[in-house]
């Protein structure tokens, strides 16, 4: 999966109105970031990359780039 497809599809996923984000939009200026979003990203991370996430873990992310890089940048094509 390509770093821009995933952002896509983890927005369509947690179901955030904005579909336009980048991989430096910070999650806390999302509106829909809430306690929900972060279970849709436990599962959404689980499903693809078959990978347990930590709450340690997640309150370190600021950024879809940040998630990138917990899950290992080299599970990701080059854009």
């Amino acid at each position: 999966m390509k770093k821009n497809e995933f952002v896509d599809q983890l927005s369509e996923y947690c179901e955030f109105e904005n579909k336009n984000f980048t991989l430096d939009t910070p999650f806390k200026t999302i509106e829909e970031y809430d306690s929900l979003a972060v279970m849709s990203i436990i599962a959404f991370v689980d499903e693809n990359f078959q990978m347990s996430l930590t709450g340690v873990q997640l309150r370190e992310i600021t950024d879809f780039k940040s998630l990138i890089a917990l899950i290992g940048v080299d599970k990701f094509e080059n854009d």
